[in-house]
């Protein structure tokens, strides 16, 4: 063997260490997700309010299923449902006239963000401040502000833990699985890889930054929100700022900028069940919504930088854990065409190596999404079982098909500066 050989094994082998890894967390998180703590409130314990806000934008179509669900949350005390609409769609659309015929029925308040332009976090902050002006007497340590997508469907017992908490935020881990069962076989590949990615790399992280604070040291990771499933505390919104309207992914930037300024988040057992893309197109251009959000972290952590007068925000260490998130994000964008293409060499020159393939098929496919599918908690969700090595089989070439998301960040960021435009992106269908 050359060099060359030499360097291709070494790369399929921190590889298959990184599935094993992956595999060995997303066991942990799905016994962590099933141990659900049983919480002893004492009877004279006073009560948050909680306000939902769920943002919505051409939505007519889900907007039914979306009010009956949350209708049942809306039966707790103390707890008040607003759908957010915007004048982008107009103050005669269909979503507004459904919510209205739905207001007959349920308990729910409306609210329309009166501008043309702007996105969902401009339609939040303008719902955030309306509320808080209205309700100047409260206590902003016992007022929380729960946010959820229309396609939401959270475990309904998340309410009773915001309704005693005291944290400052809380975070519910997400679960694509709630249109499992509508969506074609590529699609739930999609959604089966995503709940994998929630399960080995989200949750371990968050629980990573829960430990640092409950034993006092350092945070050692540096976790982000996700913008459904997301309790936030009314004083945090008033020190840390609203969420942030400059870019596309405003979950991710408020997260960030918790752990800059080390906030704790608490990441609750209660899931939120949530959809995937239903379609190829629309799950490219939300993965290129995403990466642009993970690609826009070094001006998240300079803009605290500048903020911040402490040291350690501008020491090696929180440089460090900055590097190591882009990682983890062009490893998304060029992980897979890059073990593919050496994985194919390998065979080509020694047909032996397909060994290695069926082992990163076996690592990095078939154990999690075998793993994902036995778990009980979302069987109301996923259905009749496929029959799993298919599964695998198309899942050997989705990753690659994931990378079209990143890629296509990267031309619409070149495509957009040529033409003198901002970056903008089209809204992901639910069904």
């Amino acid at each position: 063997m050359n060099l060359v050989d030499w360097f291709f094994y070494a790369l399929i082998g921190v590889h298959l260490s990184i599935s094993f890894w992956q595999f060995m967390k997303l066991s942990s998180s799905l016994n962590w997700i099933s141990q659900k703590k049983q919480h002893f409130i004492p009877k004279d314990t006073p009560m948050n309010r909680i306000y939902i806000l769920i943002p919505v934008y051409q939505e007519a179509s889900v907007i039914k299923a979306s009010v009956e669900y949350f209708d049942k949350l809306a039966q707790f005390p103390n707890v008040l449902i607003y759908y957010v609409t915007t004048e982008k769609e107009g103050s005669n659309s269909d979503t507004i006239a459904a919510l209205k015929q739905m207001a007959e029925r349920y308990k729910f308040s409306h609210l329309h963000y009166p501008e043309t332009e702007g996105f969902k976090a401009h339609q939040l902050n303008w719902a955030i401040e309306q509320i808080l002006a209205s309700q100047d007497r409260a206590d902003s340590q016992t007022t929380y502000f729960g946010i959820y997508d229309v396609d939401s469907r959270p475990e309904i017992e998340v309410i009773k833990i915001i309704l005693y908490g005291r944290d400052p935020i809380y975070q519910q881990p997400s679960i694509y699985l709630e249109n499992y069962t509508r969506i074609g076989s590529i699609q739930q590949i999609g959604a089966l890889f995503q709940t994998k990615w929630e399960l080995c790399g989200n949750i371990p992280i968050f629980r990573e930054y829960q430990r640092s604070f409950q034993q006092k040291r350092p945070v050692t990771s540096l976790p982000h929100c996700t913008g459904h499933g997301l309790f936030i505390r009314a004083d945090v919104l008033n020190k840390a700022g609203l969420l942030d309207t400059r870019t596309l992914a405003e979950d991710l930037e408020f997260g960030y900028r918790a752990a800059f300024r080390e906030i704790p988040i608490t990441l609750l057992h209660e899931i939120d069940y949530t959809q995937y893309a239903p379609t190829f197109p629309s799950a490219v251009r939300q993965a290129s919504r995403w990466f642009h959000g993970e690609m826009n972290l070094y001006r998240y952590y300079a803009r605290e930088k500048r903020r911040s007068n402490e040291k350690k925000l501008g020491g090696w260490f929180f440089k460090w854990l900055v590097l190591k998130r882009y990682g983890t994000t062009l490893k998304w964008a060029f992980g897979a065409p890059l073990i593919s293409l050496i994985l194919l060499v390998l065979v080509i020159r020694n047909p032996i190596n397909i060994a290695l393939v069926f082992l990163s098929a076996l690592l990095y496919i078939y154990l999690p999404f075998k793993s994902i599918r036995n778990c009980t908690l979302w069987n109301d969700y996923t259905g009749k079982k496929q029959d799993l090595l298919a599964l695998t089989l198309f899942g050997c070439v989705v990753p690659l098909l994931n990378t079209c998301g990143p890629f296509h960040y990267f031309l619409s960021v070149l495509s957009n500066r040529i033409r003198g435009r901002s970056a903008t992106f089209v809204r992901t269908p639910k069904n």
